[in-house]
């Protein structure tokens, strides 16, 4: 009864599918397999990627104040957003696309669509390293 229920939800195509999932679970495994490994390696590449970040911007920050001190965020990321999306590639090969559905190579604007890299970010994680940061001449 459920089965004759849901192939009239499916339709013609749908119940075709259906039919063709029962028949070779094999080959469906195998194809849902290499999907979840795919983006397993993915969601694992974003990781180390925002770990690079991170310290990227903590390391290039640090110096960049130093010869600097009254730099901005957003100083800094006029100075840091070069290398870091020339460092992307060498840091992973591909991540999720932003729906989670496929891998999309990595370049810096696939990769700003699930790691929000910007001013206010690179403010925020020097706060969080214990790094001080001047907004507009005054200590923030």
């Amino acid at each position: 009864m459920f089965d004759a229920l849901l192939r009239m939800m499916l339709g013609s195509w749908g119940s075709q599918v259906l039919d063709f999932i029962v028949g070779h679970p094999t080959l469906v495994t195998t194809v849902f397999a290499v999907w979840l490994g795919l983006f397993a390696a993915g969601r694992y590449q974003l990781r180390r990627i925002e770990r690079k970040t991170t310290e990227l911007v903590v390391d290039m920050s640090r110096d960049l104040i130093a010869q600097k001190p009254h730099i901005t965020a957003r100083g800094l990321y006029k100075r840091i957003y070069p290398r870091w999306a020339e460092s992307l590639r060498r840091w992973a090969w591909f991540i999720p696309h932003r729906l989670d559905l496929w891998p999309v190579p990595v370049r810096p604007e696939t990769v700003e669509q699930k790691f929000p890299f910007s001013a206010q970010w690179i403010a925020e994680t020097l706060r969080q390293h214990g790094v001080r940061l001047e907004e507009h001449g005054r200590e923030k």
